[in-house]
């Protein structure tokens, strides 16, 4: 009897020792910080903030634990407890990341690294950017990251791609390593990306065929989404603004001004194991330009369930609905925001599907698999003179294991299959085959020195087209030199097979066909990249780069003339080369208040055989900012430069063709952008009122050729969080 009153005081102290461990996360200006991350690591449980930078994590027993708290943009901290009975909820500030080092990333190796580590140039995009800009879309997030650039819609890093029609690209983009291209023309749809789940963008620059394959021959934009928050938190947002009116007033042709709006609402909470996020987004855009407009309508989804500390299974599923006009070049010099006669009232419906798994296990603390397999549904139907369709499904499965036998070493296999089966009356009914087997390590047994190494194996079969393989190694090489100096390294070779549309499209436009070329072989490249990040004070660094890639059999659409006359027709370029360099800086002037960056990207590209420059690459490319950020406040002042593009489809714009009439008039880019925004609570609900004029000076300027960009807008934009 005695042992049981033991037991039970025992029992009852045990009891009485377990609580809430609760705090706040704020910044230097002692603003809340939503979504936050708080980790006991010694227990492997955690939490994250509210919108009031509130945590609670519940049934700790009392004791001296480390909190782990981290949050993008700013420098982790682990935070000594003493957790008893006389705990009170402690008030953690976060300082902001004075330079990019120090920042976590998961695309470079497919698994987390930090950013001193890496062998390759990389930027990392803070979601605040998108907030404060009022961004619409990835696409237009991007073209303000150094060595990134667009023609048109399509993108390029560090001069990859230049203008494709369209069909195939450079760049591979993907949500949390699950890539995004469509099965027929391999393009990237940008606004088919959730903007309202991101928790950060990660730009690898340089080929990054030896992990992701053919179509990262020119570089990674990887989306990580954000991890369900603890307490529910519902985001609202609504924007809306109005373009001006053209410089010229020969080009008006509209008699009403030209709108946009757009609202979403986002919801995203934990119960128990279950986190989920989801969103619905609207937009809708008169366009600055005759028959550009657009309406679209997203849906996104993120569900989570965490089976116990090792094993994880979550869905991510989007569904976009779009409409919109078809404007692909001007009338003439004299109606530039009007299309040619012949392409007036063109406008294409789509729809588009995406579905993945991710399902994670953790064996040990050595091992660990992951497993994505993933749907890609695209149908779009384009409404004009002639009728033209295209349904394209693709499949994809991948499996990553991670093993690390020490902690010297890492080691990443994996292998990954996609199938496309695509029905078109334009890219003929193709079907599409590639598997693929990798294997990297990295090795960081030596001090200071981090050193990479890996190969891929790709086999690819696109219907009757014969089958293409390649093997593709890659070495890097991450030295700290100094506290203040680390040099990196690399060398590796590339691959990229021609997608169904660059082989198959059958077309006209405006009267001049784009023929199919089943000729069309594979590209393969060679590269290497030395550089080196400075940091001479605490709050200032810089990052410098010089890289150079040889292509041969390079995949560029292009003029031919064949016994059937004048076309356009994707060829094989049997020599180009790609150098350049690069030098990005950020200046914390007055730390989490005062902020400049500037990047600047030389570039030299050539088509060895003509000695000529590949087409529409600028040579110089400039971006910078400055924010001033005084809470509740924030200011900013933007900046991007081109050079004029040297080399263009002459045959395009020239009689007899003239396909673009004027179409070679082209000027350097000078464009500048403002935003200001105002944070404040109204009956204790965080709030935030925005504006921002973008191509403040109205400047005329196009990215491809017949092409205006937007002319000076004015949008506004509220955020609440409830």
């Amino acid at each position: 009897m005695k042992n049981i009153f033991y037991i039970l005081i025992l029992f009852t102290t045990t009891l009485a020792q377990t609580g809430k461990l609760s705090g706040y996360i704020v910044d230097q200006s002692g603003n809340p910080l939503v979504g936050a991350n708080v980790m006991i690591s010694e227990l492997s449980i955690g939490s994250a903030t509210d919108v009031d930078g509130a945590f609670e994590i519940d049934n700790i027993n009392y004791g001296k634990y480390v909190l782990e708290v981290s949050f993008v943009g700013y420098q982790k901290q682990n935070v000594n407890i003493d957790f008893n009975e006389s705990y009170q909820p402690i008030r953690i500030t976060l300082i902001e990341e004075a330079i990019q080092t120090g920042q976590i990333i998961v695309s470079a190796g497919k698994y987390e690294q930090s950013v001193e580590d890496l062998t390759v140039s990389t930027t990392v995009v803070p979601p605040d950017v998108i907030d404060d800009r009022n961004f619409t879309n990835l696409g237009d997030v991007l073209r303000y990251v150094s060595g990134f650039s667009m023609a048109d819609e399509q993108p390029s890093i560090r001069g990859s791609a230049g203008y494709s029609l369209g069909a195939g690209s450079r760049v591979l983009v993907a949500i949390d390593g699950v890539p995004m291209y469509t099965g027929d023309t391999g393009e990237i749809v940008w606004e088919f990306i959730p903007l309202t789940d991101v928790e950060q963008i990660e730009v690898i620059k340089g080929p990054a065929s030896s992990l992701y394959g053919s179509t990262a021959i020119g570089g990674v934009v990887n989306i990580i989404t954000k991890k369900a928050p603890k307490k529910s938190i519902v985001h609202f947002s609504s924007h809306g603004g109005f373009y001006d009116n053209p410089s010229v007033d020969l080009w008006e042709w509209s008699k009403t001004t030209r709108t946009f709006y757009g609202y979403s609402l986002t919801h995203s909470n934990s119960l128990g194991n279950f986190g989920y996020s989801i969103s619905y987004r609207r937009t809708n855009n008169d366009g600055h330009r005759e028959n550009d407009h657009n309406k679209r309508h997203l849906f996104y989804t993120k569900l989570s369930y965490d089976f116990n500390d090792n094993t994880s299974v979550t869905f991510i599923g989007n569904y976009l609905a779009m409409n919109r006009g078809q404007f692909n070049f001007w009338k003439d010099s004299r109606n530039v925001l009007r299309p040619p006669d012949a392409d007036r009232d063109q406008i294409v419906v789509s729809d588009r599907y995406f579905g993945t798994l991710l399902f994670k296990h953790k064996f040990s603390d050595k091992f660990s698999i992951q497993v994505k397999p993933g749907v890609y549904s695209s149908d779009f139907e384009g409404r004009g003179v002639e009728i033209t369709e295209s349904n394209a499904l693709l499949l994809r499965n991948e499996i990553i294991t991670n093993y690390s036998p020490h902690k010297d070493w890492t080691f990443i296999a994996g292998t990954e299959q996609t199938y496309a089966n695509v029905s078109s009356n334009v890219f003929s009914s193709p079907k599409f085959f590639t598997g693929s087997g990798y294997l990297h390590t990295e090795f960081r047994g030596i001090p200071k020195l981090t050193t990479t190494l890996g190969a891929r194996y790709d086999y690819i079969k696109i219907d009757s087209v014969d089958a293409a393989n390649a093997i593709t190694p890659k070495l890097g090489l991450n030295y700290k030199l100094l506290d203040d100096v680390i040099l990196r390294g690399s060398i590796g070779t590339g691959f990229r097979a021609p997608t169904p549309a660059e082989v198959f499209t059958t077309v006209s436009i405006g009267g001049v066909d784009i023929k199919k070329n089943t000729d069309l072989t594979y590209e393969t490249s060679l590269s290497f990249e030395i550089g080196a990040i400075y940091k001479p004070l605490p709050n200032l660094y810089f990052d410098a780069a010089f890289f150079q890639t040889e292509y041969n059999n390079f995949v560029e659409p292009n003029f031919i003339n064949d016994e059937d006359g004048l076309a356009i027709k994707f060829i094989n370029l049997p020599k180009a080369r790609i150098q350049g360099a690069e030098l990005v800086s950020d200046y914390k002037i007055i730390p989490g208040l005062l902020d400049f960056n500037i990047g600047y990207t030389y570039l030299w590209s050539q088509d060895l055989e003509t000695k000529k420059s590949l087409k529409y690459r600028p040579r110089h490319r400039v971006y910078a900012s400055l924010n001033y950020t005084p809470y509740p406040f924030e200011f900013g002042v933007y900046y991007r430069y081109w050079s004029r593009i040297e080399e263009i489809d002459e045959t395009i714009v020239q009689p007899p063709i003239e396909l673009i009439v004027d179409g070679d008039l082209r000027v350097e880019v000078y464009v500048w952008d403002l935003s200001a925004g105002y944070n404040f609570n109204l009956f204790d609900t965080p709030l935030k009122i925005s504006a921002n004029v973008y191509n403040l000076l109205n400047y005329n300027y196009v990215e491809f050729l017949g092409n205006l960009q937007p002319l000076r807008n004015f949008s506004f934009r509220l955020d609440a969080y409830f």
